[in-house]
């Protein structure tokens, strides 16, 4: 979803481009109903079961006998990772969309991804201007960096008719995966039980629990009982989840893209962690971090519910992300020796 504008923008220059799908996801939710939303499919998708060595070696393959040029990757995942390495070690360009994030944890996996893919990259497309900033103190970054904005802007922008009220009372919504909280039996109990304490604070609170948590929860002997009050549902797809957070009165979450989402909807946002690699949603008062006591995550969703819906300051960029990521390449990309 995140590479949606920029397929569309190379479309529309008539560049010749190839997608490439590592099959981390497997999971239909994830794949086939995604592209066939965005009226696209990966020319190539990994055909064996994922592991990230062996990703590698196949993107590197497809590098060779499809003579490409350059590679690009989009944010902190293994997929980032696989196409980095694989663009080093085949001597072609690499391009780092969602550069310059960064939450001062290096016990994350995404956080070693950003840092390596950032200084593996020759091109850094920032989503706002303080990360652009954060990158140019980085010594010996080798990269040229573009802030050319938020790529879900233009997602959000194409696809608003079919974001449509999926129930008309008032909820909140809930996403929480990460491993820092599926790691810990203590925190989950804690989280969930104030979660349920606070059902009255809404007509319904939605929660669509990730597989991750389902087990967690299972493996930990946790019973459903600790979300009694809460509307548990079964994972829905990316666009289904969009127009959840659209509507929402407030958003519980632990993802990265759903805190730029909620601050682009307006939506007010509470985010159960110690840290946030997105602190422009912070800064202005759209989003709150709350850590794993219960104190302060209900008195932070308590709080945040009563901001309401606002137009939030457009840190992000305005529509046209994806062009401004394809005419900087146009102009600069000779070859990877030469940017």
């Amino acid at each position: 979803m995140k590479n949606y504008a920029i397929v569309k923008a190379l479309r529309e220059a008539n560049l010749d481009f190839v997608v490439l799908h590592t099959n981390q996801h497997q999971d239909p939710l994830l794949r086939e109903v995604v592209f066939a939303e965005m009226g696209y499919v990966p020319d190539f998708i990994y055909p064996r079961s994922y592991s990230i060595g062996a990703a590698i070696d196949w993107v590197c393959e497809i590098i060779r006998t499809q003579q490409i040029d350059l590679i690009l990757v989009n944010g902190d995942t293994a997929a980032s990772i696989v196409g980095a390495v694989a663009a080093v070690y085949s001597d072609v360009g690499l391009a780092h969309v969602e550069a310059g994030l960064r939450a001062y944890d290096n016990r994350m996996y995404e956080e070693r991804n950003r840092i390596m893919v950032d200084s593996a990259a020759h091109y850094l497309f920032t989503y706002t201007q303080h990360h652009a900033e954060y990158l140019k103190k980085i010594p010996d970054l080798r990269g040229r960096i573009f802030n050319v904005g938020n790529t879900t802007v233009d997602l959000i922008h194409d696809f608003s008719a079919e974001l449509v009220k999926p129930r008309l009372d008032t909820y909140a919504y809930i996403t929480l995966h990460r491993k820092e909280f599926t790691d810990s039996r203590t925190r989950m109990i804690d989280v969930f039980t104030t979660l349920n304490s606070l059902a009255d604070e809404f007509d319904a609170m939605v929660f669509p629990i990730h597989p991750r948590t389902r087990d967690a929860m299972q493996n930990y002997g946790l019973s459903f009982d600790l979300l009694s009050r809460i509307t548990v549902i079964d994972p829905v797809d990316p666009f289904t989840s969009l127009s959840y957070e659209k509507f929402a009165a407030l958003i519980i979450t632990d993802s990265g893209c759903i805190q730029e989402e909620a601050y682009i909807f307006g939506v007010p946002c509470v985010t159960v962690r110690n840290n946030t690699e997105r602190p422009e949603t912070i800064k202005v008062g759209a989003n709150v971090l709350t850590g794993f006591s219960p104190g302060v995550i209900q008195d932070k969703i308590c709080s945040q519910k009563s901001s309401g819906h606002q137009q939030f300051p457009p840190v992000y960029g305005d529509i046209g992300v994806g062009e401004r990521i394809v005419q900087a390449l146009r102009k600069h990309f000779i070859n990877w020796r030469n940017y």
